[in-house]
This record gives structure tokens, sequence and C-alpha cells, in this order.
């Protein structure tokens, strides 16, 4: 009835059930998010097979453990829980695969999901998983000892679990050069400390702290502040606003006018910005 093939042999008293169902599914094709120069150019795909048979291409062992489950009462969607069984701690193992046998949902229907019912709350939103759409990053956290969930249907391996060092990594960084890839990794953890503290400090130093900037650029910041009715903390969060509206409206709005919307956005901010 689920469109199996049942092998009998002569002589033996059992069958064997071979899954040989075929039908229409995306091919394998380039990453769309994690694009690299040096490296694959593959990417996952949401036929959970194809995606464990890529991770098996790779890491040809006999220790790649791939074992299957089924969550939610309702879609029994199928997981995929895969782990290098001689490098990963057996208590993370356990642990994770705990938490997927404990699900109480009737349905599961993509990744995203998952990651939602696994993961500890906290307050601050800190990511605890990291989720891939290349088979080649998620083998390389296999042999770091991490495990890796894959979900039918979703074309993302979901990496179990995740530290802070694994959000300024790139794929790349291992087909490049020690020195230069270390600079690289450099240069993200200086643009993360500039994303998170460059509104905040913009705001301490024009409004409390004005005798750290040298006159000339005082000057040029009142002169240009002159005209504009709102107060500085005000102006920021506008900006803040204006770019996740801008980035909003580039994966949104359909393709043949998102760019031209946010284009004209763009010269809008930039123009009201000067």
């Amino acid at each position: 009835m689920h469109g199996n093939c049942v092998l009998f042999v002569d002589t033996l008293d059992r069958a064997f059930d071979i899954e040989v169902k075929g039908f229409k599914q995306r091919n394998v094709d380039t990453p769309n998010n994690e694009i690299v120069i040096k490296g694959p150019h593959e990417a996952f795909v949401e036929n959970i097979r194809t995606n464990t048979s890529l991770i098996r291409r790779i890491v040809n062992n006999e220790n790649l453990i791939i074992e299957n489950l089924e969550i939610g009462k309702i879609t029994k969607t199928k997981c995929a829980v895969c782990y290098i069984q001689n490098i990963t701690n057996s208590d993370l193992v356990n642990e994770v695969k705990y938490r997927l046998n404990n699900l109480d949902v009737d349905s599961l229907l993509s990744g995203g999901e998952l990651e939602q019912l696994v993961v500890d709350s906290n307050v601050l939103g800190i990511p605890q998983v990291l989720s891939t759409e290349r088979p080649d990053k998620a083998t390389k956290y296999l042999l770091n000892g991490r495990v890796v969930v894959l979900v039918n249907g979703t074309p993302y391996g979901i990496i179990m679990p995740s530290i802070l060092m694994d959000f300024l990594t790139s794929p790349e960084d291992t087909n490049l050069k020690t020195s230069f890839a270390n600079f690289l990794r450099c240069l993200r953890v200086l643009s993360v400390f500039i994303t998170l503290l460059l509104p905040g400090l913009y705001v301490a130093i024009t409004s409390f702290h004005q005798e750290i900037l040298p006159t000339s650029l005082l000057n040029s910041i009142l002169a240009s502040r002159e005209n504009v009715p709102f107060p500085i903390i005000l102006e920021i969060l506008l900006m803040e606003v204006s770019f996740e509206l801008i980035r909003e409206a580039g994966l949104r709005v359909p393709s043949p006018i998102g760019p031209t919307i946010r284009n004209s956005w763009s010269l809008s901010f930039r123009s009201s910005s000067c």
C-alpha cells in the first residue's frame, strides 16, 4: 500500500521490504544563501533520502550512523539523526534523541518548527542550533562531534548544538590559507561589535560626551542637525526600522518589483539622512 517492493527468497522464512517509490523532486542545485568561491557547489534538497546520500557520499565510513524516526501524530514527518559513532559524545546523541522522541505534536512541516521545539527557552533569544544548506558544512560539524538532524521536506540540516564561533565562520574558511581565514574571522568579530555598539556609541557621544569629538567634526554634526526636528535617539530608531523594512521588501515583495522598491527606498533613505 505504500508503493514498496516485497522480495521473497526461496528457503527463507522472511521477506525483504524494499523502498522503490519514485516521485517528482527537485534536483541537487547550488546553494542560494551560503555561496562560496572555492568549495563544493551542492545543496540539500527537500527529499531526506537525497540529503542522507549526500552526507554518506562525503563520509564513506561505517561509523557514520543515520537513525530514522517519525515526528507528528498526523503528518508522521520523517527525520534522520546523523552522527559519527566513535567521535560524537554518546550523552549528546542520547539528549538529541530524547528531545525528538518526546515531542508531543500533531504535525511537523519544516526544520524551523523543529528548532523551536527542541531548544531551551531563553529570554535573550540566543540561537542554540545552527542550520545549513551545505552538505560539506554539515559533514564538517559531524567530524567535530556534533549531531545533524535532517527533516523531510526541508532543504536544511540542523546542527546541534551551536556555539558563538559557529556563526562567525564561513564554509570557505577551510579552503583558504590559515592566516587569511583567521583575518576574515577577526574581521567578522569586529563587524559584530560595530553592529551592536555603534548606534549606542553615536547617541552617547553626540548627546552626552561631545568633548570626545574633534571640534571640526562636532561642528559638522551640529550643522547637519540644525533642521532636523527629531532627537538623535528617535533618528537612530527610525534608521533601524528603515533597514528592516528594506530587508523585508527585498524578501517578501515579488521579484519583478522587489528590486525597484528596495532601490527607491534606499535612495530616499540616503537623501533623508543627508
